[in-house]
């Protein structure tokens, strides 16, 4: 890969007030310029069986696989680096289906996955379900992602205004996520890095309790303290009820080294 862009980052993950166990699982790969949140789900405690099943086979595949041409020339409105987290969300797909057809307890479960990855100038982006990414630059929060839930299927066909989605019973019904199926769809973004940029990965414990508002509040106070900023949302989330695991990364963006195939402003600012 090209060269790494100079991260600084900090995960936590809670069972939160509620539930017995904690179905989220998050990775920290900051040498490799990589992060990842799962939020799992599944009786008989398979969700954290599928939530640590996605971190295992993505890892896996990104530590084995090299960028082939076949991939690049494949998609190439997208970098290598956005396609190699496409094609690990693919294989922890995989493993999570094959896992649970051997395994009747887990037939059914299924984990979000939210994976962002910070290499040269270029924010790469893969996820799947209601798991978030957040960017916090110059004072403004932009949720990044888009999630693959009923309600914000409503919201996009004008059906719910965004109180009434706020509100609904089933905000958390998803309509995406890994394992349920031999294949999967997987949102896929890019974006320009600048030195200074906060990225927030969590999961829905984190959003359904704490408003968008209030994190921007946090992170506009810890700029340049992810663990502080990681810390204190969660206090916050369980604070307001903790209904949910919670899980949350906070990477900061100290130093943007441009690789060989950095991307040009022109390139992305449809992205930015």
């Amino acid at each position: 890969m090209e060269e790494k862009t100079i991260i600084r980052a900090f995960g936590v993950t809670d069972i939160g007030q509620v539930r017995s166990h904690n179905e989220d699982a998050i990775h920290l790969a900051s040498e490799q310029g990589y992060v990842l949140v799962a939020d799992g789900m599944g009786g008989h405690n398979a969700g954290e069986v599928a939530s640590a099943l996605a971190i295992e086979g993505f890892t896996q595949f990104l530590e084995e696989d090299s960028e082939s041409d076949e991939t690049v020339a494949e998609l190439s409105e997208f970098s290598p680096q956005t396609l190699a987290l496409r094609n690990a969300v693919y294989a922890a797909n995989t493993v999570i289906y094959e896992n649970a057809q051997q395994n009747s307890a887990r037939k059914g479960m299924g984990t979000t996955l939210v994976s962002a990855s910070f290499v040269g100038a270029r924010l790469a982006v893969a996820h799947v379900g209601d798991s978030r990414l957040y960017r916090f630059r110059e004072g403004f929060l932009d949720q990044l992602t888009t999630d693959h839930t009923l309600v914000q299927e409503m919201v996009d066909r004008k059906v719910y205004s965004e109180d009434e989605a706020r509100n609904s019973r089933n905000k958390n019904v998803i309509t995406r996520a890994l394992g349920l199926a031999d294949i999967v769809e997987v949102d896929l973004m890019e974006a320009l890095l600048r030195e200074g940029d906060l990225y927030v990965l969590c999961s829905d414990g984190l959003t359904g309790m704490v408003e968008d508002s209030d994190i921007a509040d946090v992170l506009a106070a810890n700029d340049m303290a992810p663990e502080r900023a990681a810390t204190q949302l969660l206090k916050m989330a369980n604070n307001s009820g903790g209904n949910d695991n919670i899980s949350i990364i906070v990477v900061r963006v100290d130093k943007v080294v441009a690789g060989q195939e950095s991307t040009s402003e022109e390139e992305l600012d449809w992205f930015d």
